[in-house]
């Protein structure tokens, strides 16, 4: 199957090559004449076009990035550049997907082929809705990390300055930005560098791999086995310090609603000095591939015939926090009756049950504010119908205020309850709850949740 999907991408690129050598002129000159010089009215009724089949528009399309390195010139404002960003990057299917009809879109309106231009355009956002701020931030993040670079060569001379980084170079010439106290480690670490076997007379394979396919390789694995895996040896932690294993995963896991906004995420790599790995360990995000559990209890006073005993009850509750990439998180107060293995696969957007809540949810630096918390047992229509009966929905809404923090570095596996307010539907009035009995919210990983 690899194989078949290898073939078929190598005879897109030679289509593609042999027509940019030998271009076709467009079927209506006067269309491309007026985009050759800059006249923005055919791309006005363009975009008026596409627009007509979306509810909210779009913007006009940024440059997309094709599976070649070369520059596909076009006139004017439309010109398309290929990003060297999406070179080492895997992009998963639907996204990938996306981005090549979006590139072909273009392609088509640097002709003067509107028709042909709408129609992928309307199929690239029916994919993937975000397909345009996905490759805005991509290409920020790359032109972030090409300048740091290209400052990292200018100073190689003068590392005394910058004692905090060091360039650790292989022999793929690739330069991976490492910062902090693991800098220091690796300036220790002998110039050459080897997977050494347990056994002095046995052969090490993994020193017959080149290291561009051993980094291939461990792209495809999760943080926490990458991680592992560096532990193993000192070659490991060098080759696990690849930059493009670590952008992906700060491509992938840092867009909103965990950043403000796609553009907020460039000053943080400029902060971290393109450590991508630093960025993905020391920058506040919530993990989605889990649920958020706080265990809580207190004491209730019991009824006894006998003055002289007193009788008391330990009473245990669980609450579960539930995120999802879409901005939506479910909230569900359950008893001890139910252990929380049985109750974490259960959370789903479908669930209704008595004590389940649905809201939405944002991350501003280490704080993360979940409002418009509505009961979702069955009981009231989510949300609520402006034309529904009087009473037939909720009257009132929660809104909570939580403290990301991480235990240890690079878990972000505890939330603090700070502030738990009860909001009138009708009256907008807000009055904030008790927070004597809760308890911090502690990260569980659950194998089937996706992590993005």
């Amino acid at each position: 199957m690899a194989e078949d999907e290898l073939a078929r991408f190598r005879e897109e690129w030679k289509r593609e090559v042999e027509q940019r050598r030998h271009p076709q002129p467009a079927p209506n000159s006067a269309a491309t004449t007026g985009h050759a010089t800059g006249s923005s009215s055919g791309k006005a009724k363009l975009l008026q076009k596409v627009a007509a089949s979306f509810e909210d528009g779009f913007a006009e399309a940024e440059p997309l990035p094709g599976p070649s390195s070369e520059t596909v010139a076009g006139p004017g404002p439309g010109s398309v550049s290929t990003s060297t960003f999406f070179k080492n990057t895997v992009i998963p299917a639907s996204v990938r997907n996306a981005l090549s009809l979006y590139r072909r879109a273009i392609e088509h309106e640097t002709r003067g082929e509107h028709d042909e231009s709408a129609k992928f355009y309307r199929q690239a956002f029916r994919i993937e809705p975000d397909v345009e701020k996905i490759y805005a931030s991509w290409e920020k993040l790359a032109a972030v990390e090409e300048q740091e670079a290209t400052l990292a060569e200018e100073e190689q001379d003068t590392t005394k300055k910058r004692e905090e980084a060091l360039v650790v170079k292989s022999s793929s010439k690739s330069a991976d930005v490492v910062t902090g106290f693991l800098a220091k480690i690796i300036r220790e670490f002998p110039p050459d560098v080897r997977f050494m076997p347990e056994d002095e007379k046995l052969p090490v394979q993994f020193n017959v791999l080149p290291e561009e396919l051993l980094v291939a390789i461990i792209r495809r694995l999760d943080h926490t086995t990458i991680e592992r895996f560096a532990a193993v040896s000192r070659k490991a932690r060098i080759l696990t310090l690849d930059s493009t294993v670590w952008r992906e995963f700060v491509a992938l896991a840092y867009k909103p609603p965990q950043i403000p906004s796609f553009e907020s995420i460039v000053p943080v790599v400029a902060k971290y000095k393109s450590d991508f790995r630093r960025i993905y360990m020391e920058h506040p995000r919530l993990r989605l591939d889990g649920v958020y559990i706080s265990v809580c209890h207190y004491v209730r006073p019991g009824l006894s015939e006998n003055q002289w005993v007193n009788i008391s009850h330990l009473i245990s509750y669980h609450r579960y926090l539930r995120f999802f990439p879409d901005g939506k998180v479910l909230s569900l107060l359950a008893n001890e009756e139910a252990p929380p293995g049985q109750v974490i696969h259960t959370l789903k957007l479908s669930l209704r049950k008595k004590g389940l809540f649905i809201g939405t949810w944002r991350l501003s630096g280490s704080t993360v504010a979940v409002s418009n918390l509505i009961d979702a047992s069955g009981r009231y229509p989510i949300p609520p119908m402006p034309n529904a009966d009087e009473g037939s929905f909720a009257r009132y809404a929660f809104r909570m205020t939580l403290s990301l923090v991480s235990r240890p570095v690079g878990r972000w596996n505890k939330l603090e309850l700070t502030q738990y307010d009860s909001v009138d539907l009708e009256s907008g009035d807000v009055s904030p709850l008790p927070l004597k009995r809760e308890r911090p919210f502690w990260f569980s990983k659950v194998r089937s949740f996706p992590a993005y």
